[in-house]
């Protein structure tokens, strides 16, 4: 910023170069947040006066959210001002978050709206672009106030060119103005970022809120064009090029028409594979290798790392068939020794601690293979970390159940007071596991309910549709008789799909 802007000091004392025995400091970007922290000040053009204005730029941490650019903009001439913030980089997965408003709380509720977030209102077959409005901090309330004064702005001019469309379009204020003011309970809220840095308050978290769903997806290229990516970038075509590369050279490696036991690449052995890292941009690297979990399945652990930007990932996936029934796991900790019981929760499995009334959805955390005492703690990190509203401006109730909560997990990793507690791991796949020390025998300390799936359960992992056999035919409903069966359109062979792949 400061190379572009050209406000770099000519009086500046050169650089200290460091002696062998001294370390190079590493400049400090973003810093944390505080009151000692100086803005960028940078004279520019006002937009409603056309004189000199000023611009103020602090990069900085928000506590328990991210890196952000927050800019302001004031004309001492005409009066105007205008302020925004900025994410440093978009995340790996959009999100969609569609809030049901119920009542006048929910007018409190902060939201994070990035520059990419579409918001919809259904209810009023309302869509507000993103390029309507800049990146904002806020309430729901406030950001109804902003729709309605986006509105209204030329109103009156546009009165005396068509004042029948005018008369829509204060009809149209006035349903806003009615949600504002906690009239038009119930609707919908729901918030459609590519860029997944837009997030709307849980007020009761740690534990779900019955009237949030959140959706993960994966942007596609008109998406990334929107927020500015263009994928036609020479450099990223040659990225990309190099991607496929390697994508060929790992299929060449193994043979996905095979099973785990015929494949001998995956034994005794981690695969490394050259992998786009996700943050950068530039090649890292990606390790694979299968353990053997005595008295369950073969799991897939990967492992990426990427010497360029220092960003480091891992993840664990089940292999074989999918399983017919669900199973549900609830394991009851009463000694230390408890503590480092290996563990095995899937990306699919919801898990609940009912002391604590916690409840985290299925995808929180991923596929993890870790001990009990480093599962606490990983949900206790994200707790921590991917909870915006989590820092000094948070109201004082919500804080102090979310610090109670944590609290409570550190407690449970350590085993403090002797406390007791439950851990319930409920998946549809039946693909957890928790180490069983008296196997063959039952362990007294866990119970094992095997049950079979819903039709929604079904449906939300794609089971409905998924046929095998006699493609021809159109596939079962389900359990529910009176749903229509969906068509399977343009469907492969598996070795068809590998062979295109390829």
């Amino acid at each position: 910023l400061k190379s572009h802007f050209g406000i770099v000091s000519m009086n500046q004392e050169p650089l200290k170069q460091p002696t062998q025995n001294e370390q190079p400091q590493q400049q400090v970007i973003y810093a944390n947040l505080s009151g000692d922290q100086e803005a960028t000040v940078i004279e520019s053009m006002c937009v409603n006066c056309l004189k000199q204005g000023e611009t103020k730029l602090l990069l900085t941490k928000i506590p328990f959210f991210k890196d952000v650019i927050i800019m302001s903009f004031a004309c001492e001439e005409c009066g105007f001002r205008n302020s925004e913030i900025q994410t440093g980089a978009i995340q790996e997965q959009g999100v969609k978050i569609n809030v049901r408003m119920t009542n006048k709380k929910d007018l409190n509720r902060e939201i994070v709206k990035s520059e990419h977030c579409t918001v919809k209102i259904p209810e009023l077959d309302f869509e507000y672009p993103p390029a309507s409005k800049k990146a904002m901090i806020s309430t729901v309330e406030g950001l109804l106030q902003t729709f309605i004064d986006g509105l209204n702005q030329g109103l009156e001019e546009r009165k005396e060119q068509d004042p029948a469309v005018c008369d829509q379009i204060e009809a149209f204020i006035q349903k806003l103005v009615n949600m504002r003011d906690g009239f038009g309970f119930p609707f919908h809220l729901i918030f459609d970022d590519p860029s997944g840095n837009s997030y709307i308050k849980n007020p009761f978290a740690p534990s779900s809120d019955p009237e949030m769903k959140i959706e993960k997806f994966h942007a596609t290229k008109e998406q990334f064009e929107a927020m500015g990516f263009d994928p036609s970038n020479a450099i990223e075509e040659q990225k990309t090029i190099d991607h496929k590369d390697s994508l060929k050279q790992a299929h060449k490696m193994l043979d996905f028409t095979k099973s785990l036991d015929e494949n001998d690449q995956l034994k005794d052995e981690s695969l490394r594979f050259p992998t786009l890292c996700s943050s950068c941009g530039e090649m890292g690297e990606n390790a694979m290798c299968t353990i053997t979990v005595p008295y369950f399945k073969e799991l897939i652990v990967m492992a990426f790392s990427c010497d360029n930007c220092g960003g480091k990932s891992r993840e664990v996936k089940v292999g074989g068939e999918i399983s017919e029934k669900a199973k549900k796991i609830t394991f009851r900790i009463e000694k230390p020794d408890d503590l480092q019981r290996d563990v095995f929760k899937s990306e699919s499995s919801v898990l609940i601690i009912p002391e604590l009334d916690l409840e985290l959805m299925s995808g929180t955390l991923g596929g993890v293979f870790t001990t009990v005492e480093g599962l606490i703690n990983q949900i206790s990190e994200h707790l921590k970390d991917n909870n915006p509203f989590f820092g000094d401006s948070a109201d004082p109730q919500f804080k102090n159940a979310m610090q109670s909560t944590i609290q409570k997990l550190e407690g449970y990793s350590q085993f403090k007071d002797n406390e007791k507690f439950t851990i319930i791991l409920d998946d549809p796949l039946a693909n957890c596991f928790i180490l069983n020390p008296f196997y063959p025998n039952d362990d007294p300390q866990i119970d094992v309910d095997v049950y079979d799936r819903t039709f929604e359960q079904n449906e939300e992992l794609g089971l409905n549709d998924i046929k095998t056999e006699n493609y021809e035919q159109k596939p079962n409903g389900g359990d529910k008789p009176e749903d229509k069966p969906k068509e399977i359109k343009n469907f492969c062979k598996f070795n068809e799909i590998v062979k295109l792949h390829d």
